[in-house]
């Protein structure tokens, strides 16, 4: 064994010792799991408030199932990719406001978390960095499982089995992921449009309520209180039916009891913890040529 090796090793075994007092931990990582949904056997079903970060490649409803069993099974598909979308949007919060925090106390910002930073506020179209930090709080699962429920007929609708459109969201004809509407508005042609994931159309809704003039309503009282049944009030111009939109989440939420699912939270055992000498070593063995010297050995067929 070479010096360096033998040094590197002790230090290791130190370091291994301490960490048995004291967790010496990295970011943990979301241990995502995609699945090719073609077949209704393989939703996993979700029995308690620990969910598995699951994201399904389509949206699979048994269209002649009982009504409790097809809407269990839009549950199933949306619901983790809900509670997915919230923990990526937390993350940038967080790190937006370590970012503002260090500014506001004239710590040095890097390059990398200053274009952050400003990419979040062109994006969301944020005025100030407490205006951001408003645009990017999330709101109760309750609400986003409500109006994708009524906006995609419990995930039934053509919109969201062919274009995995569960809010109803409409678009230009210029746009390069369309679906034409068979109903017009008087004689202008409606399209709406088309997501390659449920995710991606998860993450465009919270970005339209985080981002436009007309749900400033909204935010605002989202910014002050969790209440489902206030913050609905303040959805009325989500839809053009108005008061009457808002009064049909109400009764959607009540009768399928969907509050239940605002505590519901992606399982902790799915956060995977790398710790500081599995990273240490891999940069090591890397730093030295380990791995490429060992798969040459595989490779020569000695």
């Amino acid at each position: 064994m070479k010096f360096k090796e033998l040094v590197f090793v002790l230090i290791s075994a130190i370091i291994i010792a301490y960490a048995s007092v004291h967790t010496i931990k990295t970011t943990p990582t979301l241990e995502i799991q995609i699945i090719n949904l073609d077949s209704i056997t393989k939703i996993i079903d979700i029995t308690d408030s620990l969910v598995a970060p699951v994201l399904y490649d389509s949206l699979l409803i048994e269209e002649f199932a009982p009504v409790d069993i097809r809407k269990k099974q839009f549950i199933n598909q949306v619901l983790p990719a809900i509670l997915i979308v919230r923990y990526q949007m937390e993350q940038k919060a967080d790190r937006v406001e370590k970012i503002v925090r260090d500014i506001e106390n004239k710590i040095p910002v890097s390059c990398a978390d200053s274009l952050f930073v400003d990419s979040l506020m062109a994006c969301y179209r944020a005025n100030s960095y407490d205006n951001l930090q408003l645009r990017l709080k999330a709101h109760p699962n309750s609400v986003v499982l409500a109006q994708a429920a009524v906006e995609s007929g419990w995930g039934l609708s053509r919109f969201a089995s062919e274009g995995k459109n569960l809010f109803g969201v409409w678009t230009v004809s210029t746009d390069k992921n369309i679906i034409k509407s068979l109903q017009n508005r008087g004689e202008v042609k409606v399209f709406v449009k088309r997501y390659e994931t449920i995710t991606e159309s998860i993450e465009h809704y919270f970005l339209t309520l985080g981002r436009h003039k007309a749900y400033r309503k909204f935010r605002m009282k989202r910014s002050e209180q969790d209440d489902v049944f206030e913050l609905i009030k303040a959805l009325d111009r989500y839809s053009e039916q108005g008061e009457a939109y808002t009064l049909l989440l109400q009764k959607i939420i009540k009768w399928n009891n969907l509050e239940q699912y605002d505590h519901y939270i992606i399982d902790p055992a799915y956060f995977k913890q790398e710790k500081w000498l599995k990273v240490q070593w891999e940069k090591y063995f890397k730093k030295n040529g380990f791995k490429e010297k060992k798969e040459s050995n595989c490779n020569s067929g000695s």
